[in-house]
């Protein structure tokens, strides 16, 4: 016999325990941190602290860290440098806001030659998330004339700094490849949703010619809300897309125009030629009411497994960061959105990502999941 279908206590949805669902938790935990006084968050960073001190180590109270770092986006210029001192680096979060000496203390490391590789990656990615000019002049100066240290790794650092939200082309010009603000998808109704400025999985009527799934809007953005002005888009582009395929291919592009056309472009053949979503997952992705929040949130509101879906700000890669470059232009392409799926699709795993060329009027549509 299957299992007994009952509902979420809160929401509604249909689950198969007594309780609330996956999603309510999460939106439960997150309330709890935003609603944190200052006096509250200051006895958090000083209990963080204390941890670090007294083991050298940040266990107990990581995901207290993580959380005030994503949910409300604290100052972490105590933590960094308490964690330096005992050599802890996880999460690299925690290195935002280090203060100036422990950055230049982290270069003067990776000077040396002989630094064991795990120690490379974590100072790397530790001064990526901090970024600022002097960090960009570091990493650039090392990919111009690599150290010893860099036969270790397996990509350059403009690669690594793509997790503080930059990098920079072949001719060593910084690129910023996020936006600096982000709003989150909310729950809304139907009506709420017709209104929104961003939806998600909206229906095109137009079949994949790969698998022959209704092909659909992942995302329509417009760009004109006075919320989006952030995005620098004059219009409404909609992100055309298989949601069959975009699960099993490592990359598909969409050409957009502002007024709201937009044409797939398919990269080969895809790895999948069976629908697996149907009439009835098509019907279910376009039914979502998700809209835009009314207010901004923290850059990294959505980095973690019970994020949801966002617009700007900083993504939570499953995998690693996969940096796309523009087929037209060959430059970085800025992270624009991310998509839960299983907050749109009940039994879909891992997130969509969308990443944008505005000079090209390019955007890709790439997976991760576990």
């Amino acid at each position: 016999m299957g299992q007994e279908k009952k509902h979420c206590q809160q929401c509604g949805r249909e689950i198969y325990f007594d309780g609330i669902c996956v999603s309510c938790r999460a939106e439960n935990e997150r309330n709890r941190f935003l609603a944190l006084s200052e006096e509250e968050m200051n006895q958090a960073v000083q209990q963080i602290c204390r941890e670090i001190a007294e083991t050298g180590k940040l266990d107990h109270e990581r995901e207290l860290c993580s959380k005030l770092i994503q949910y409300r986006d604290i100052n972490t210029a105590e933590i960094a440098k308490q964690a330096f001192s005992k050599g802890v680096y996880h999460p690299w979060e925690l290195y935002k806001d280090a203060p100036d000496d422990v950055i230049d203390q982290m270069i003067a490391l990776l000077m040396e030659d002989d630094v064991e590789v795990r120690l490379v990656n974590n100072l790397l990615l530790c001064l990526s998330i901090h970024g600022g000019q002097k960090v960009f002049q570091t990493f650039l100066e090392w990919e111009r004339n690599p150290r010893k240290w860099s036969e270790k790794i397996c990509v350059a650092p403009s690669e690594y700094a793509f997790y503080g939200g930059w990098s920079y082309d072949r001719q060593g010009n910084w690129m910023k490849t996020m936006f600096d603000t982000c709003y989150p998808m909310v729950k809304g109704t139907l009506e709420q949703k017709k209104k929104s400025p961003v939806k998600i999985g909206s229906r095109t009527g137009e079949k994949c010619k790969r698998c022959g799934c209704e092909l659909a809007y992942l995302m329509e953005i417009d760009g004109r809300d006075q919320r989006l002005s952030f995005l620098g888009l004059d219009g409404v582009v909609k992100v055309k897309g298989c949601p069959n395929c975009v699960a099993w291919d490592g990359g598909d592009f969409c050409r957009y125009q502002l007024d709201g056309s937009s044409e797939l472009v398919p990269e080969g053949d895809g790895f999948t030629t069976e629908d697996y979503l149907g009439e009835e997952g098509i019907e279910e992705l376009s039914s979502n009411t998700y809209c835009l929040g009314e207010t901004p949130v923290s850059l990294r509101y959505a980095t973690d497994w019970e994020g949801g879906s966002s617009v700007g700000g900083f993504a939570f890669w499953i995998q690693d960061y996969a940096a796309t470059y523009c087929p037209d232009c060959g430059r970085p392409m800025q992270y624009l959105a991310q998509i839960q799926w299983d907050t749109v699709l009940d039994g879909m795993e891992g997130n969509a990502y969308l990443q944008i060329c505005k000079d090209c009027q390019i955007v890709t549509m790439l997976h991760q999941q576990t």
